[in-house]
């Protein structure tokens, strides 16, 4: 149903000038009008991963994630994967046979990684730290709701928000203090989109969508390199600089964004014309929120981003130089400074970070991570002279700095006076199995030694999803000490029974070739992939029903049996309800 025709009804009410500053919580003199920078890194989870890997431009990037439903599908790619037709939520073996069957150089210059949101919120709080040094101190990481917002194709933040109220003239003018924030990104070799306005809303809405809108061009400030923008809006000038950006920019609800393109509002200019009482009854009250973000008349506080205390040890050397023994010395010495300051505060490394610093003004840098927190100097030491082994230097190194940017406290334990081994205690074992996965992680990647985290999905095969064990920010609540008394259960109603699911799960189910049926239905004779000849069903156990809510999409039901063959083999197989077919899915040993 169209909007009524609007009357005497204005969507602008008049600012609160008690809320004027209210942003961060900050003072800013009475008179002076508030200036808000938006900071958008374009597919940052692409961006950061090319930054870190040192992979070519031209190379088709291609990040995937665990869907519940569909299993591994692409959640963020490059723009050269676009060109040659990956597409977003694309099945990942669709993605990889269509790079491995387009053009030779496609399937050469491509590169496959999980997508790791952690990894991707580090990086960008470390940019807010940098921000917060070089510009302004008032930055916040982009919050996030419950849901996306409309045009969001990514759930995670990618935006820093700093106000900027001010500080124009520290940099000589506003234009100044945009070009130096650009550069200090450019430099460290982000691609950016930066915007700097009245209000939190229109920034963020500028940064997003001001690349395509030529109602901008008048406001967009040159920057060097291609592919970064940045935009300065004048305080009077809001209202008309965001009038011809699309809805979307305005981080409206997916249905609210739906109902106005079906009632054809797609510029916000349309949108401010229609009126307020209809916007607030049919869209809902979070529309006029936007709008009044946006505008001003309602200020948006931000929590500022606040640097974690950083451990870190540096020396300068006298000369240049790229001897190892001399290197490993170093690093040595700075490894029991660094884990010297940990043990006075009783905190423990998680993740490790070394920084060289070459006499032609650039840097090479190791990361190591860790399973548990841990300040013991020779483990320490021995994870990056592993690592330092393994990478060759990029040239003479003149500095050496050696950082913890990722910390947890330490496990005290309390030594019992009636062990007669201390070596088979639980917590020695504890920390050599820590000292295992941090030692496999080293040598093999931290993405290749992974933790299983289950889920509510109740299809077996998308019922867990993998981890990195290390590197990561222990999830222990602070204060319990003590194990949580759990209910009485026996291993016949055990979950994890092992004569309720089998040893082995295949990552896909199998067909398999029914040979004969039982007068019930059920396998008599089948023929699998995995044997020469056909199996013959001794006993067979079930059905057990396991389906798909409705409101997961189409139904997905499947009726389970455990099969004992005349060989003394365990299968796990079920039938696919509404198909028929039947499927080998795991087998007991």
């Amino acid at each position: 149903m169209p909007f009524p025709p609007r009357h005497d009804a204005s969507l602008r009410t008049a600012p609160d000038p008690r809320r004027e500053h209210e942003l961060h919580g900050d003072d800013s003199p009475p008179g002076t009008s508030p200036r808000r920078l938006a900071i958008w890194l374009p597919n940052w989870p692409v961006q950061r991963l090319a930054n870190v890997e040192k992979i070519p431009p031209e190379t088709a990037i291609v990040l995937w994630g665990t869907d519940r439903r569909r299993g591994r599908v692409v959640v963020a790619a490059s723009r050269q994967a676009f060109a040659a037709g990956i597409r977003l939520q694309m099945p990942l073996v669709e993605a990889r046979s269509m790079l491995a069957m387009g053009a030779k150089a496609d399937a050469e210059r491509s590169f496959f990684a999980s997508h790791d949101p952690d990894a991707d919120h580090l990086a960008l709080s470390q940019l807010a730290e940098k921000i917060a040094l070089e510009i302004s101190p008032l930055v916040a990481i982009e919050p996030l709701e419950k849901k996306a917002w409309a045009g969001q194709t990514l759930h995670q933040s990618q935006t820093l928000l700093v106000d900027v109220t001010g500080s124009g003239e520290w940099f000589g003018d506003e234009s100044q203090l945009g070009l130096q924030t650009a550069s200090v990104l450019q430099q460290a070799g982000w691609i950016v989109r930066i915007a700097l306005t009245s209000t939190v809303g229109s920034a963020w809405a500028i940064a997003h969508a001001g690349s395509g809108a030529r109602s901008l061009d008048r406001y967009q400030i040159p920057l060097e390199g291609t592919g970064s923008h940045f935009w300065q809006i004048p305080p009077e000038a809001t209202s008309e600089a965001i009038g011809r950006l699309p809805i979307t920019a305005l981080r409206l609800p997916v249905e609210a964004a739906e109902k106005l393109q079906r009632l054809g509002i797609e510029q916000i200019a349309q949108l401010l014309e229609l009126p307020r009482g209809g916007i607030a009854t049919r869209l809902g009250k979070e529309v006029l929120m936007r709008i009044d973000q946006a505008l001003g008349d309602v200020d948006q506080t931000l929590p500022v981003h606040h640097a974690t205390t950083t451990y870190n040890a540096e020396i300068e050397l006298e000369y240049p130089t790229a001897a190892t023994d001399l290197l490993q010395h170093r690093i040595e010495q700075l490894i029991g400074q660094l884990a010297n300051k940990l043990r006075r505060r009783q905190q423990g490394a998680l993740r490790l970070s070394c920084r060289f610093d070459f006499s032609a003004s650039s840097c090479q840098t190791l990361q190591v991570g860790l399973f548990a927190p841990t300040a013991d100097h020779a483990h320490l030491n021995s994870l990056l002279q592993g690592v330092f082994e393994r990478q060759p230097l990029e040239g003479p190194v003149q500095r050496i700095a050696i950082m913890a940017p990722l910390t947890g406290p330490l496990q005290m334990y309390q030594p019992s006076l009636l062990q007669d081994d201390p070596t088979h205690t639980a917590e020695e074992s504890s920390r050599q199995l820590a000292c295992l996965i941090d030692g496999l992680s080293s040598r093999l990647g931290r993405t290749q030694v992974l933790g299983v985290r289950t889920n509510a999905n109740p299809l077996p095969e998308q019922a867990f999803r993998p981890f990195p064990l290390t590197g990561r920010q222990p999830t222990r609540r602070a204060g319990r000490s003590y194990p949580r008394k759990r209910p009485f259960v026996t291993s016949a109603n055990l979950p994890t029974s092992p004569l309720r699911r089998p040893l082995d799960l295949l990552s896909a189910p199998e067909p398999i070739q029914v040979l004969a049926q039982t007068p019930t239905g059920e396998p008599a004779r089948l023929q699998t992939r995995r044997s020469a000849q056909p199996l013959q069903v001794q006993r067979i156990w079930g059905p057990e029903r396991i389906e798909t809510g409705w409101w997961k999409g189409p139904s997905i039901r499947r009726d389970y049996y455990r099969l004992e063959t005349t060989t003394s083999q365990w299968l796990w197989v079920f039938r696919q309800m509404g198909s028929g077919q039947w499927y080998l899915h795991g087998w007991f040993g």
